[in-house]
């Protein structure tokens, strides 16, 4: 199980500070995805996978297999390989959950802090070392190196370190501390200009103090209003300059080529949606939900938003648990950013991840907590 939290560890913390994105699959493949494969022949780790979240996963991964038999598609062998590293990279995270030296919410808040210093040092070597004016949007160092998807990843570990920070006391001096890795979060957040992260993080404030209102959270709240009320004020353009992005245009004709493709979708060939007034096109609608229905049809569609629920109404019904709290407010912000940036779900690691599977990831552990009849006697899960 140590085997797999390192692994786990890697795949929240290395790309900050792996050259490349090769080492980076190779570290998650001997860390992660392989102590994960040798649990899933102990039947006591298979015990934890009866959840409903596992059930709808299996399905949704038979019908996108179903759907790469029949209509094939760019690479069929490596999007049938990615649907493995998915399941694989679900199984670990369950198994690193399991760790009981290492306590679950523990390294995801340490994670989280990490990110926090990483994402200030990326805003320092954007601008200051790297001479980058302030209008361009701040990139992460190491491998997420794309504005909207480091902003994914990184508002991803924000939302995990600022409702983790509960689970352990800190004395005064190291809370102060603290406010180095806040700090990061804010800049790159800020200076990354990506609108929908923002609405996103909004949304899962919002979301918060519905569900578990507390002084935390208003006082979350309130920052994240007036931020963004300053940048209306000072900076218009920013949200003026790209306007809606051709968000309408590029939904309109992905749901048309959903309709079309209702039955199978279109599987894994290239698509392109032209938009007129630009004479260019894009290769999705910038919406995952959309992306989904277009490549796996009406049903792959269901059959993944059922899954997409399940991990909401377990965070919901589990929102009392600082865990639970984490994946209501995650799907929220994920559900949100993926409505408009959205690319793809079947890929291989990288920074949306952390808003695509780590919420399911979340689900699925705190299903196999709350399920009274799964006990895992003390020496009997798999050897770390």
């Amino acid at each position: 199980m140590a085997w797999a939290s390192i692994g786990f560890l890697v795949l929240l913390c290395g790309a900050w500070v792996l050259p490349e994105n090769k080492l980076y699959h190779q570290l998650l493949i001997f860390l992660l995805w392989l102590p994960a494969l040798l649990a899933l022949f102990r039947r006591d780790f298979r015990l934890l996978l009866k959840q409903p979240e596992c059930v709808f996963y299996a399905l949704f991964m038979a019908w996108t297999l179903l759907v790469l038999w029949i209509e094939g598609g760019e690479n069929v062998l490596g999007k049938v390989k990615v649907t493995i590293y998915v399941t694989l990279t679900l199984s670990g995270i369950l198994l690193a959950a399991q760790n009981r030296a290492w306590r679950f919410e523990s390294m995801l808040l340490y994670a989280s802090i990490v990110g926090g210093f990483f994402a200030l040092a990326s805003w320092v070597y954007f601008y200051p070392f790297s001479a980058r004016p302030f209008s361009a949007r701040v990139l992460a160092i190491g491998l997420w190196d794309t504005a909207i998807p480091a902003a994914h990843a990184v508002g991803a570990l924000a939302i995990i370190g600022t409702f983790m920070l509960q689970t352990k006391r800190f004395s005064p001096w190291v809370m102060m501390l603290l406010i180095i890795p806040a700090l990061g979060y804010a800049v790159f957040l800020g200076f990354n200009q990506t609108r929908g992260v923002w609405i996103g993080l909004l949304a899962g404030l919002l979301m918060a103090g519905v569900a578990r209102p507390s002084r935390l959270t208003a006082a979350l709240i309130a920052p994240v209003i007036a931020g963004i009320a300053l940048i209306a004020v000072f900076a218009p353009e920013i949200f003026l300059q790209r306007g809606v992005s051709y968000r309408p245009e590029l939904w309109g004709a992905g749901i048309r080529l959903m309709l079309e493709h209702w039955a199978t979708g279109l599987g894994f060939h290239e698509y392109l949606i032209p938009i007129a007034e630009i004479r260019r096109p894009f290769k999705h609608p910038h919406n995952l939900f959309l992306d989904t229905g277009v490549r796996l049809g009406v049903p792959g569609l269901m059959l993944y938003g059922l899954l997409w629920l399940a991990a909401g109404w377990r965070g919901w019904i589990s929102r009392a648990q600082p865990l639970g709290q984490v994946l209501l407010i995650l799907w929220v912000f994920s559900g949100v950013s993926l409505l408009t940036d959205g690319i793809g779900l079947w890929l291989k690691p990288n920074a949306d991840w952390l808003i695509t599977w780590l919420p399911i990831a979340l689900s699925i552990v705190l299903a196999a907590r709350g399920n009274p009849d799964i006990e895992v006697p003390s020496g009997s899960a798999p050897a770390s």
